[in-house]
């Protein structure tokens, strides 16, 4: 079994094939199910081997391969397989895929980028607040976005640990904030241009905008909303198309704003459009809305685990959400997403500190616990070192949920930087 590096070179449509098709030298991206239900301990697999193969066909009806890190006789075998490319019904442009390297670790990028995060929460909580003249806050938001896309080109496991740092108090803003950059990271992901990054990062922001106009009891209303109440909720999107509908802000923008409820079955608001009709960028935010709204704590019901948001969102590919696009959601936020904590298989408890694209299992992590869930000497691993790879106790055995242990998220990267004495 031979892992293989990211591409450097293009991004074509992954293709879904079923499993008795599968030849040797086809680069498997993306399963029926998570990676880390199969004997894989990668995400990304060139068939090479028999027995890859047999595992393949005993774990899973269907895979999706990347024909741009296929072996051209195995490209030639993909052009006479009769399965439709994923990219039939999806949005997701073949453009040159434009990969980013890491430029500095997490630590370094943190204390860079923490005080834009906070800053940016406030100014979004200016935006929405201000009625009458929000629009002032724009250029603000615009300045805000590109340090953001400094800060997640050079390393995005900063701002997406800072993402995952949420108040129920804070809802509204917050999410605003964390999808921007969440679309943002997925951009990166993707290999979009700086620019393009830029305007998933502006669409998501002011995806929300429209709720300054809402009733706010209603808005935050804990109980189930009556059929009169889900209608007005419903209202934000018209609203905030309409705001922004004469700013300077591009037409994808606006329509991310106005379409990101829509599912390509038809079945979304406020127009029941369907697939070709819903742009990419609104896919896009649609995707990144409701992860992040399900791994938040609201007004009516507590935060759910990356993995479980991740779960809705693939059951629901096809019908409502672009299913390359959520293939590549999840490879963009893995099974170990920055924040996330962790038990080894020797009972430590850590929190996952960066993730390196082509060591997706592999973290870097905080250990916080030892063996016996006691305090320790806050003390980093690199589980894709090779000393510390070959010890399978250090291998990760779950995701624990969120607050597990009492260990909350904010402040501890700070306690992480402070010098010791």
């Amino acid at each position: 079994m031979q892992q293989v590096s990211e591409p450097d070179s293009t991004l074509e449509h992954l293709i879904g094939v079923p499993v008795e098709q599968l030849q040797s030298g086809m680069y498997v991206a993306a399963l029926d199910r998570p990676w880390i239900e199969t004997p894989f301990m990668l995400e990304g697999l060139l068939l090479q081997e028999t027995k890859d193969l047999q595992a393949l066909r005993h774990f899973c009806k269907k895979v999706y391969v990347d024909p741009s890190r296929s072996s051209p006789e195995a490209v030639r075998r993909l052009r006479t397989l009769s399965v439709p490319s994923r990219s039939q019904a999806s949005s997701a442009p073949a453009t040159p895929r434009l990969v980013y390297p890491i430029k500095r670790t997490v630590e370094q990028e943190f204390s860079h980028s923490r005080g834009d995060y906070q800053e940016a929460k406030q100014m979004v909580h200016r935006l929405l607040r201000d009625e009458q003249n929000w629009h002032r806050n724009l250029p603000d938001v615009k300045h805000m976005v590109g340090r953001f896309a400094d800060s997640i080109l050079s390393n995005p496991s900063a701002l997406n640990w800072l993402a995952r740092i949420k108040h129920e108090s804070e809802y509204t803003a917050e999410h605003c904030l964390n999808v921007g950059v969440v679309a943002m990271i997925f951009g990166r992901h993707l290999g979009f241009e700086r620019s393009q990054i830029e305007e998933l990062g502006l669409a998501g922001m002011l995806h929300d905008v429209g709720k300054m106009k809402l009733d706010q009891t209603i808005l935050n209303k804990p109980g189930k909303l009556t059929e009169e109440e889900f209608a007005h909720i419903k209202t934000h999107v018209l609203e905030g198309y309409a705001m922004l509908k004469d700013e300077q802000l591009s037409l994808t923008i606006k329509e991310a704003c106005r379409d990101h409820h829509e599912r390509l079955n038809g079945t979304g608001y406020p127009s029941g459009k369907r697939q070709e009709e819903i742009d990419c960028t609104a896919r896009i935010i649609a995707i990144v809305d409701t992860y992040d709204a399900i791994t938040s704590d609201r007004v009516y019901g507590p935060a759910r685990p990356t993995a479980e948001a991740l779960d809705i969102l693939y059951k629901l590919r096809c019908t409502h959400y672009d299913e390359e696009l959520v293939i590549r959601f999840i490879e963009c936020i893995g099974i170990y997403p920055p924040g996330s904590i962790v038990e080894l298989h020797n009972g430590m408890i850590a929190v996952v500190l960066s993730v390196e694209p082509n060591k997706r299992l592999k973290p870097k992590i905080l250990v916080m616990l030892d063996e016996d869930k006691n305090p320790i000497h806050q003390t980093t691993l690199d589980l894709a070192d090779p000393k510390v790879f070959d010890d399978k106790r250090l291998n990760i055995k779950k995701v624990l949920p969120p607050g597990s242990y009492n260990i909350h998220l904010e402040g501890l990267m700070e306690r992480l930087l402070q010098p010791t004495a």
